[in-house]
This record gives C-alpha cells, sequence and structure tokens, in this order.
C-alpha cells in the first residue's frame, strides 16, 4: 500500500503546479492584454499627427501638402514612415528635398527645400511654364512670367512635375549660369543646327554650341557686347568662349 503521507504530498505537489501554471497562464493575459492595448493606443489617434509643422517652401499649398505626405485625418504616428513620407513630398514640382520628423505624441515635421526657377518655357498646354536648372516644370501660367529668359522648347513644356527631356534640359541649365543683367539682352534660348543659341534682344544671334563652359560664354558675350564694334555683325560664335568670333551671315 501506498504511505499515505507520500499521497498527500503528491497531491500537494500537483495542486502547486497547478496554481503555478495559472498564475503563468494569468500572467500571459495580462501580459497579452497589456500588449494589445499598447498597440492599440500606439495606432489611435491619441498618437496621431495632429500637429504638422511646414519649413520651407512657399510654392505648394498646406492642404496640397499634407494631402502628398498622406497626412490629412490625422494619420497614427507609428504608421507613418519618413522615408516614404519625403519621397511623396519630392515628386511634387517645386520640392527639391524633404525632411520629415515624427515626434511624441502628436507632431510631424516637415522641412522642405524648393526649387529655384531659372527659365520660362511656353507649356504644351497654352500659356507659359517655369522650369528650374534640371529642365523639371514647376508651374503654368497664362501669361509669360517676367524676369526670366525664354527656353524655346518646339514641342511645349509637359506637365508641372516633369522634365523639359534631352538637350532642354542643358538649355535649362544655361539658362541658369545666365547673369540676372542679361535677360533682358538674350530674348531666348534654343537648340540649332550648331548647338545651343540665343537670340538677342536687336536681332543677333549669339552661339554657344556645347553648353559647356555657360558661365565663361555669358561673360563672353557680355564683354563683346560692351566693347566690340558689331555694325553689321549678325552672329558672335562663342564656341571658344576665349577667342570669340565676330560673323556677317550671308
Amino acid at each position: 500500500m501506498t504511505d499515505p503521507r507520500i499521497h498527500e504530498r503528491r497531491v500537494q505537489v500537483a495542486r502547486e503546479k497547478g496554481r503555478y501554471r495559472r498564475r503563468l497562464l494569468f500572467a500571459g493575459l495580462l501580459a497579452a492584454s497589456a500588449l494589445a492595448g499598447a498597440l492599440a493606443l500606439l495606432h489611435s489617434s491619441l498618437l496621431g499627427a495632429r500637429h504638422v509643422v511646414i519649413e520651407g517652401d512657399s510654392h505648394t499649398s498646406r492642404s496640397q501638402l499634407l494631402r502628398a505626405a498622406g497626412l490629412e485625418g490625422s494619420p497614427p504616428l507609428a504608421d507613418l514612415s519618413p522615408g516614404a513620407i519625403a519621397r511623396r513630398l519630392e515628386a511634387l514640382p517645386w520640392v527639391k528635398a524633404a525632411a520629415v520628423a515624427i515626434s511624441y505624441p502628436q507632431t510631424v515635421r516637415l522641412s522642405l527645400t524648393a526649387r529655384t526657377p531659372v527659365a520660362a518655357v511656353h507649356s504644351a498646354a497654352g500659356g507659359w511654364a517655369l522650369c528650374d536648372a534640371t529642365g523639371r516644370v514647376l508651374a503654368r501660367y497664362r501669361l509669360r512670367p517676367p524676369g526670366f529668359p525664354y527656353v524655346v522648347d518646339p514641342a511645349g513644356a509637359p506637365a508641372p512635375g516633369r522634365r523639359l527631356g534631352g538637350r532642354l534640359d542643358a538649355l535649362a541649365a544655361m539658362a541658369a549660369s545666365m547673369p540676372e543683367s542679361m535677360v533682358g539682352t538674350v530674348t531666348d534660348l534654343y537648340w540649332g543646327p550648331l548647338g545651343a543659341t540665343a537670340t538677342l534682344a536687336d536681332g543677333k544671334t549669339a552661339l554657344f554650341g556645347s553648353p559647356s563652359e555657360p558661365g565663361q560664354k555669358f561673360v563672353s558675350l557680355a564683354t563683346v557686347l560692351a566693347r566690340a564694334d558689331l555694325a553689321g555683325i549678325n552672329v558672335i560664335d562663342l564656341r571658344v568662349p576665349a577667342d570669340p568670333a565676330l560673323l556677317t551671315k550671308a
């Protein structure tokens, strides 16, 4: 027969094991409940993007920025990806660079750098457009924006956010190198048979050829216009900026 004391000990051990398992189960349920509560809180509007601070870029409305960033409706901060938000913002026509910082409990900070317009272009949809030094189209206008050189795009500038493309991007880069004092002197930049070419306000033609060394070529052009006798001269050849040639069209 089994000693009653041994039997009682076994029963006691079994009860202790049962109580231990119940405590473990209860602790697990508490932990799971706490985790579920924490996750629910993280993904709730209490920790949502209620305060959006925007720094920089005065060309895009706040509503457009919030929509592009996906911040309308105060989404939970835990669901936001700063990198993804920055990429969406940089897809906007005027935004050159975006940095996104998230601060709990309810703040998102957008630090934006705007693109700089350098040239006006005829728009394919009618009217005019502005582009930056990379050829990216920034905005459309009904009238030609004053104070910018004109880059001739035979096909018309595409929609804002897209680039002029090809050699026209090089002309946009040249326009960015043009001294402000020459904007009224150079009426347009276009791609001719011999490369980058400009029409001057007096009807003369300035031949740049390769779009390389644009700054030196504009300095050379300004020097020729200021010092040379251009009577009877129709073409100023700046392909070698250190040695410009003055030509007469046949």
